[in-house]
């Protein structure tokens, strides 16, 4: 039997517009189907999503994946969610909306998120609505925690340290784990074989 069910969520977030930084605090509604009979499923599928707004959007800056300041930010160590324009509130719900699916993986079905930042506007996207025209860029489809389109490579200020939900035990019953590597550091002890010592 498939249930319906709602979540409110709430988040503080920058957005970056014209060179301003604007802070708000976002309302998320999210109205969500259980595609699985699987509890165990459709727990797991449920806090992804919870955790991925909460750890990965919570304090970010919304920002066009095109302005110069993105990877900047970025490097100086800011926590930075890359938009395919101007970070509004319908473009952040749309990508909530396929970013949630891919996260959940049809255990658990996002049918329609609202969105406001404070103000008395709430936004809307749905299922029914299409979105095919607007750029959508790899992340969105992905069900791990990237949440920007570009690799910042080494810097004194970024160690990027990959998760998977392995480490955040919430993989899938039965799937893959002795062979996967995660975020492991060997220590080796490397013996010096001068004789001389």
């Amino acid at each position: 039997m498939n249930v319906r069910i709602a979540q409110l969520l709430a988040i503080n977030a920058g957005a970056w517009f014209d060179g301003v930084l604007e802070m708000n605090q976002y309302t998320i509604k999210i109205w969500l189907i259980t595609q699985t009979v699987s509890s165990e499923e459709q727990n797991i599928a449920f806090r992804r999503a919870k955790h991925f707004i909460y750890s990965q959007l919570e304090n970010t800056i919304f920002v066009d994946q095109d302005d110069p300041r993105a990877e900047a930010f970025a490097k100086a160590g800011l926590n930075v969610t890359t938009m395919p324009g101007e970070p509004a509130e319908q473009l952040i719900g749309i990508m909530l909306f396929h970013k949630l699916n891919a996260i959940m993986e049809d255990r658990i079905r996002l049918l329609e998120v609202e969105i406001s930042a404070g103000d008395a506007v709430i936004y809307l996207h749905g299922e029914n609505e299409t979105s095919e025209a607007l750029p959508q860029p790899d992340w969105w489809h992905t069900a791990d925690l990237v949440h920007n389109s570009y690799t910042i490579g080494n810097s004194e200020n970024v160690l990027p340290i990959p998760t998977v939900w392995r480490d955040l035990e919430l993989e899938w019953p039965g799937g893959p784990a002795e062979d996967q590597t995660g975020n492991i550091v060997v220590f080796a002890d490397f013996k010096q074989t001068d004789d001389t010592e």
